[in-house]
């Protein structure tokens, strides 16, 4: 009895795609357990988001080819290649584009002109080989054209109030809190989801005349590249300070 092949497209379809997505899911465990630094696990998951593309076209085509009368065998190939394919185009997706196309901001700042200096968490960032100082310069610029809005904010209440708001904010946050100092400095981390990576957090509140000045500054920890969390967290703070005031 006749037996149809089996489609080679939808058979490379799944292989790429299976590679894509190996290599995109173990990117973050190796750079958790510090096998692999920040730079290489990046380039993992943006290899796997290219295996992951790549799938999508042998995988429409075998799709395809396994209809018909004379139709070949392998449909459930090009179904698990284009599903598993576009699954990792998703999830890889916003990290590549974050790190390779993005403006690469590893660290933001509210006030460039007079950044926030890290203290309990200087020791940590400088043993991950990562700037305590703020780098400013061409930094400070893309900054200014990618994120306009991230400004320091004011606020009437006293200092005492703000930042025990602030706390209580980063708490809520799920930050970790490794310093807070009752004349208006916090200091926490949080790390990402996937990748692990460690964002370094510092909270600046200052007398400012007839108000109070809350500046922020989020760094990434351990490599020089952005993976698009630290904006994010400067807008969830402000966020989650002002709900607290409000109560």
């Amino acid at each position: 009895m006749f037996q149809a092949p089996v489609s080679r497209l939808a058979t490379a379809s799944a292989l790429l795609a299976a590679c894509g997505a190996a290599a995109a899911a173990v990117a973050g465990p190796l750079y958790r357990i510090q096998v692999i630094e920040l730079d290489l696990a990046l380039t993992m998951i943006a290899a796997g988001f290219v295996g992951g593309a790549l799938a999508l076209i042998p995988g429409g085509g075998g799709l395809v080819s396994t209809f018909g009368l004379h139709g070949k065998r392998g449909r459930g190939r090009a179904l698990l290649g284009l599903a598993l394919g576009l699954g990792v185009v998703v999830v890889a997706g916003p990290k590549v584009y974050a790190a390779v196309l993005g403006p690469n901001l590893h660290d933001l700042v509210t006030d460039p002109e007079d950044p926030p200096a890290y203290r309990a968490l200087a020791q940590a960032r400088e043993a991950a080989g990562s700037a305590v100082e703020y780098p400013g310069g061409e930094l400070a610029e893309r900054q200014a054209q990618a994120h306009p809005d991230l400004e320091s904010r004011t606020y009437e209440e006293d200092v005492s109030t703000i930042l025990g708001a602030a706390e209580s904010a980063a708490l809520e946050l799920e930050w970790t809190v490794a310093r807070t100092d009752m004349q208006g400095e916090l200091e926490a981390t949080i790390r990402s989801d996937w990748l692990g990576v460690v964002h370094d957090i510092i909270v600046r509140v200052e007398e400012a005349e007839e108000y109070r000045r809350v500046g922020v500054r989020v760094a990434t920890r351990g490599g020089e590249a952005d993976v698009g969390g630290n904006a994010r967290h400067i807008r969830a703070f402000y966020e989650g300070l002002e709900a607290e005031l409000a109560r």
